[in-house]
């Protein structure tokens, strides 16, 4: 519950943080985001196929991860001390019982990526305003899963349920009218029927899409004025937004290859993993093409970077990071790919506590697309992540310039890959 009984109150607690990241992020553009729902291809999306089984709920827990340690000497044991998660000690979480919460559609929220970027940003609004909060995380990948999380969420007293990704856009869709009371804010996402069409929004949900095509431009054009001229992409699953990645880099990659006229020198393996956990195939995968000369991966999904991570560190061989910013994990990240998503958060929250629990006509039943323009896809530029050699950051500030003031135009088409004049490899399962 609340532990100011108006937003007036409230506010105050958190207008601080919303105001750093609203000036230096998503929503502070010279032109206002349009609220116009926003049209988004559908044919590489297919219908969930129903499985059998268990769909028992996952929630994090202090005590299940204490392990049993025998001390010296003695034949007693004592639960090994393990540090807190930053959020364990904050009075607002919940693990279970939050008014605001994350559903993912993966086991952990902390995968250095976009589960943990969306729960970031839950936690500094819900800190700030004192609003008690938590998440549910998927037991497994089938629909049924996705459905059960939300339940459990729902069942549990969550007023506003941020679903992370396009794995609950069908359990939107058929719960949007079946609970009014309860808003839920997408992320990746828009409701979808059992065909897996669009629905239009109801009142309580608002989605919020990227333009990770644009991201994905940024990182591959960098990347070949960095000098680099044999890449890779390793997507997760074929969703919408790896596709999005995945088309906006070779069209970066293309784009520097032909203003250096090294078009015949370039080339990019891409593959889809079907997976956004790390495998012993995409290790092998990645290995295989860093053994063969290439010289840059994107990993483009959950923890596959840890997959890719190793044969990179045996060939001398790079990365680029994807949702966040990557550096931290590993000096083997050249860059990486960001969208906006805890500062879009943030906006939504901040709106939907600003008139009285409910988004404004501006974000309700709407469906928002951020970009460049609204200064919310871009790469690292700190002096610990920028990591290009040749590649200045004047060149990095002049194409995101030219990006914002629509003189260069990236195909958020993805129905069918871009066309270059570079050479594409692709690996098909």
């Amino acid at each position: 519950m609340h532990k100011n009984t108006g937003y007036k109150s409230h506010y105050i607690y958190c207008l601080c943080i919303f105001l750093l990241l609203l000036l230096c992020g998503c929503g502070n553009s010279d032109a206002p985001v349009s609220a116009d729902p926003v049209s988004q291809s559908t044919d590489d999306i297919q219908p969930e196929e129903p499985h059998d089984g268990d769909t028992a709920m996952e929630t994090s827990s202090v005590s299940d991860r204490a392990q049993e340690t025998v001390l010296p000497g003695e034949g007693t044991t004592t639960p090994e001390a393990i540090p807190l998660a930053p959020w364990e000690s904050d009075p607002d979480y919940q693990i279970t019982g939050g008014e605001v919460s994350l559903v993912t559609d993966i086991s952990s929220v902390m995968d250095h990526g976009f589960n943990q970027a969306a729960f970031e940003g839950i936690m500094s609004y819900s800190q700030a305003a004192g609003i008690s909060y938590s998440y549910y995380t998927s037991s497994g990948d089938t629909k049924a899963c996705y459905d059960d999380t939300v339940m459990h969420a729902i069942q549990n007293g969550a007023r506003l349920i941020v679903c992370n990704g396009s794995h609950f856009e069908q359990t939107v869709g058929q719960l949007q009218e079946q609970y009014p009371d309860i808003h839920f804010l997408m992320i990746s996402g828009i409701p979808r029927d059992e065909s897996n069409d669009p629905l239009p929004l109801s009142q309580n949900v608002h989605s919020i899409t990227f333009h990770q095509e644009q991201a994905g431009y940024l990182a591959g054009y960098m990347t070949v004025l960095d000098g680099y001229t044999k890449l890779g992409f390793i997507g997760g699953e074929q969703l919408p937004s790896v596709t999005r990645y995945c088309y906006g880099y070779l069209q970066g990659i293309d784009d520097a290859a032909a203003s250096l006229d090294i078009t015949q020198e370039v080339s990019v393996n891409c593959w889809y993993s079907g997976t956004f956990n790390p495998s012993e195939q995409i290790q092998a995968m990645a290995d295989e093409w860093y053994d063969s000369g290439t010289q840059v991966i994107f990993s483009c999904g959950g923890s596959i970077y840890e997959s890719i991570l190793p044969p990179a560190e045996k060939y001398d061989g790079m990365l680029i990071g994807v949702d966040v910013d990557q550096s931290d994990l590993s000096p083997r990240f050249l860059t990486s790919a960001i969208d906006g998503i805890q500062r879009a958060i943030i906006i939504a929250l901040d709106n939907y506590y600003a008139n009285g629990n409910q988004w404004d006509s501006t974000q309700s039943g709407q469906i928002l697309n951020y970009g460049a323009k609204q200064k919310c896809v871009e790469l690292p530029i700190s002096n610990e992540a920028w990591r290009f050699r040749e590649a200045s950051l004047n060149d990095y500030d002049n194409l995101l310039k030219y990006m914002r003031n629509d003189e260069i135009t990236v195909s958020d088409d993805i129905s069918a890959a871009p066309k270059t004049a570079i050479t594409v490899n692709w690996t098909e399962d």
